[in-house]
């Protein structure tokens, strides 16, 4: 029973049979799959249940922190013994060598290879750490010794090996086609992609890719029983579309490609002598993740079947697909996605809607490592959890604008405004996207420090490598609405004098956000306007009022915005008020009464990156090539008829609609007084 429990093996169900087979790429390992006998014997030596993998010779070039590297479960002897070790590497008394080992050892002291102290003077507590250390030790050294142990016990005689590969239907290699299915699916980019050692696959949903698994004899439709399994989390289940387990379709029928309701599917696309290549179709609404996958194989025997499964050494990691008609985030201009995907630099725009100044920045998103990073701070948005909100856009938008501040949930970076940075990294400072992610990997803590430009094109370089269209969106003079009015508010007494703890609404020389492209089915059976909301969303980083009790912001159709239905999407009353509320000077009361209205002082020269694809020069005062205007995206012609009737529908339904309304008559389109050391002058 403890060994039962201990490996996590129903024993009344599975046998523990599991041996090497040299030259394979993938391994077939014991899992509790039905009450019908399991057997592993592919591969490299399988320890515990699958659940407990963990593979040793992945690698994205960033070291991921503790949590992110025990994300699943460590229920088996070398999954504890990884993270015993993992704890003495990130301990603040050793750090790794260079030194690469094929399994972690023993880190008592006649077996620290590898491992060197570091300076004395660096230790304050040395003998209370050297009695952790050596408690660790002890218990490194017993797990140790039980694995040892459990794969004495676990071994196959050559000759029961031998009988097996009679038997049974087992495979010997699996080919990805990493490279030719990257360039089919863009993905190509990636640099995981074209690494020498283990490249990694990386493909997009909604579009066919293939491999080719190789056996030790012809596969047979008549003979052979096989299948193919997807599976990502710590519990697969297929209600929740984490789970996926594919019979093999023969011929050219593809419905579940062509099908209304797409779903998961393989198919055979050739086979030549023990070569069977497979098409593999992932459905276009399908979890972003890294997925597992195996083959199975099962034989009938003594009127029981026997399930034999080889796994894949590495994930499957599948992206958004703007290119995929069936995907939310499908872009029809094509184009476009040449600077809104595959662009990895950027322009950052600032200063004034009078100067504007621009600067270039590093989005890096094919870097290695950034999109393991990507993957892993999207988890960290949705508790390290997997669940199949993580396959919609409007989640994963809004997911990112609330992981990527520091406010809630430990997220990446700390904003800061107050010009006191030497703890930290002035924001001024940041060219980049790659060194913030790297930091924040490898601490696994908030990186200090930012400000709105550098959480926007954070946010760029994570949506982008996810796959969901992104831009980063620069409004000049734009306001900052405390109270959801959706009108920028000072209050003044009788004399004049500001009403200071009620003016907290502001206006800033610039503000920046996002951009991310998607469709919204949920909206047209919402409102019955089929199409009327796809389109660009705004989407906010920048931690500034709670939405939902956290700080997030989006995502927000545009055209919600432009039309002030502002009960549309998500914080659009906020949104609004930035590009297009009116600056109203209240006398303070019970009711306030209006003394003035500013129709034009919010939301000017809304500018992004021209979409080039590729670099650009500094803007230096000419649009052409650097800079596009995005305003009319989000407001008609200042002052015009249609624009005045969009801003009175919008603060109708703020809090002081109903006082707007009594006082139109005060504003005309200028202002009518203004405040000099806190006096009022008419004009």
């Amino acid at each position: 029973m403890r060994a039962a429990l201990l490996f996590g093996v129903r024993l009344e169900y599975s046998y523990r049979f599991v041996a090497l087979l040299f030259g394979t790429r993938g391994k077939l390992s014991v899992k509790s799959l039905t009450p019908s006998p399991v057997m592993s014997i592919y591969g490299e030596l399988r320890r515990g249940p699958v659940r407990a993998v963990w593979r040793p010779n992945r690698s994205y070039g960033l070291s991921a922190p503790s949590n992110h590297r025990t994300r699943r479960q460590t229920d088996t002897i070398l999954g504890r013994l990884r993270m015993r070790t993992e704890k003495m590497r990130n301990s603040r008394r050793y750090r790794m060598s260079n030194r690469s080992r094929p399994r972690p050892r023993p880190a008592s002291r006649d077996r620290r290879q590898g491992l060197r102290p570091t300076p004395a003077a660096e230790n304050d507590d040395d003998d209370a750490e050297d009695v952790g250390n050596d408690k660790e030790n002890e218990e490194i050294e017993a797990l140790e010794k039980e694995l040892e142990k459990e794969e004495e016990n676990s071994r196959i005689d050559e000759e029961t090996l031998a009988k097996l590969r009679e038997e049974c239907l087992l495979v010997e290699d699996i080919d990805l086609h990493v490279k030719e299915n990257a360039e089919t699916h863009h993905t190509d980019l990636f640099e995981c992609t074209d690494r020498d050692n283990d490249p990694q696959l990386v493909v997009r949903r909604g579009q066919e890719f293939k491999l080719t698994l190789t056996f030790q004899r012809p596969w047979s439709s008549k003979d052979d029983d096989m299948h193919l399994v997807f599976e990502i989390g710590n519990e697969p289940n297929a209600r929740k579309g984490t789970y996926a387990k594919m019979k093999l379709e023969e011929g050219k029928d593809t419905s579940y490609m062509t099908g209304g309701e797409k779903e998961w599917g393989a198919r055979i696309l050739s086979q030549s002598g023990n070569a069977l290549t497979v098409g593999v179709y992932p459905p276009p609404d399908v979890i972003v993740g890294e997925w597992e996958y195996s083959v199975r194989t099962v034989k009938a025997k003594d009127g029981k079947d026997e399930t034999y499964e080889c796994e894949g050494n590495e994930e499957v990691i599948i992206l958004l697909n703007p290119w995929c008609e069936d995907d939310q985030v499908y872009m029809k201009q094509t184009d476009d996605l040449k600077e809104y995907i595959s662009n990895e630099i950027g322009l950052v725009f600032s200063g004034s809607y009078k100067n504007i100044e621009s600067k270039p920045w590093d989005y890096a998103q094919f870097q290695q490592g950034i999109l393991e990073a990507s993957l892993h701070i999207l988890r960290k948005a949705n508790d390290l959890k997997i669940s199949s909100n993580m396959g919609d856009p409007v989640y994963i938008a809004r997911a990112l604008s609330r992981i990527l501040n520091n406010c809630d949930d430990n997220g990446v970076l700390t904003g800061r405004w107050d010009g006191n940075y030497a703890d930290g990294t002035k924001p001024l400072t940041w060219m980049g996207s790659a060194p913030i992610i790297k930091q924040y990997m490898k601490t696994d803590k908030p990186v200090k420090y930012g400000q709105c430009w550098v959480f926007s094109h954070l946010l760029t370089t994570v949506a982008r490598a996810l796959g969901l269209p992104c831009r980063s969106v620069t409004n000049f003079s734009s306001a900052h609405d405390t109270d959801l009015t959706m009108t920028i508010d000072k209050y003044v007494d009788k004399e004049g004098d500001d009403v200071s703890y009620k003016n907290k609404d502001s206006v800033w020389n610039f503000h920046v956000w996002n951009e991310v492209w998607m469709l919204r089915p949920d909206l047209d059976k919402l409102t019955g306007h089929k199409g009327k909301y796809n389109g660009w969303h705004a989407v906010d980083a920048t931690p500034q009022e709670l939405s939902d009790s956290v700080f997030q912001c989006g995502p927000s159709p545009l055209v919600a915005i432009k039309e002030g239905d502002v009960h549309i999407g998500y914080d659009t009353k906020f949104i609004f008020a930035e590009i297009n509320a009116d600056y109203c000077t209240w006398r303070d009361g019970n009711p306030p009464s209006l003394i003035n209205r500013n129709l034009r002082r919010v939301g000017q020269k809304l500018s992004t990156k021209f979409p080039n694809g590729g670099s650009c020069g500094y803007y230096r005062g000419r649009d052409q090539g650097v800079r596009l205007d995005v305003t009319n995206l989000y407001k008609y012609t200042e002052g015009s008829a249609s624009e005045r009737e969009v801003v009175e529908k919008a603060t109708s339904r703020g809090k002081l609609g109903h006082l707007l309304d009594d006082n139109k008559t005060v504003c005309n389109g200028y202002t009518s007084l203004f405040i000099k050391h806190h006096k009022l002058f008419f004009l």
